[in-house]
């Protein structure tokens, strides 16, 4: 009988360590998605600072059709020439699908819907795709992205299409 009792005790034991660990999974997705709501703000603002200090200092960025970003100074080089590229956005939603993880480093999968008129053209374009965020727990009790990659549903950008060369251009860091 006090076997029974001790087994019960310890399935019980361990049940409520996974509901507690999702309840802070939950917790954790509605914080980044509001990090999320803050970064889209910051893009569409054309604030690459802001953006810039939501990564951690070492962090790798896989942006969409370019080479990899590596460390908080590329990623402000990288967002300044994109900003500056005469392409002018006008929404960015993204949204938070799920996080997996535990302590120090939770992974986000989302996807992302954006609207803008690219450099040398006057119909504004909608794109839509996903993106993997990985977020490491700060010192300081802050998340900060420590890598992520983003891709478009949609097909490349043609090279003879108009403001591709152009686009080329400003995303050409060698």
């Amino acid at each position: 009988m006090k076997s029974i009792i001790w087994y019960c005790l310890i399935v019980f034991a361990f049940m409520s360590v996974n509901v507690l660990a999702q309840n802070d999974l939950a917790s954790l997705r509605s914080m980044f998605q509001q990090l999320e709501n803050e970064w889209s703000k910051a893009y569409i603002a054309g604030d690459a600072s802001t953006l810039a200090g939501m990564y951690t200092d070492d962090e790798y960025s896989m942006p969409d059709n370019t080479q990899m970003w590596k460390g908080r100074d590329m990623i402000l080089e990288g967002n300044k020439k994109e900003m500056q590229s005469g392409a002018k956005y006008t929404s960015l939603t993204a949204k938070t699908m799920d996080v997996f993880g535990s302590g120090n480093i939770v992974y986000e999968v989302g996807t992302y819907s954006m609207t803008f008129i690219p450099a040398n053209m006057t119909e504004s374009v909608t794109d839509n795709g996903k993106y993997i965020d990985i977020w490491q727990l700060q010192a300081d009790g802050s998340w900060k992205i420590k890598a992520d990659i983003w891709n478009s549903n949609l097909a490349p950008v043609s090279p003879t299409q108009a403001g591709a060369k152009e686009r080329d251009k400003y995303l050409d860091f060698k």
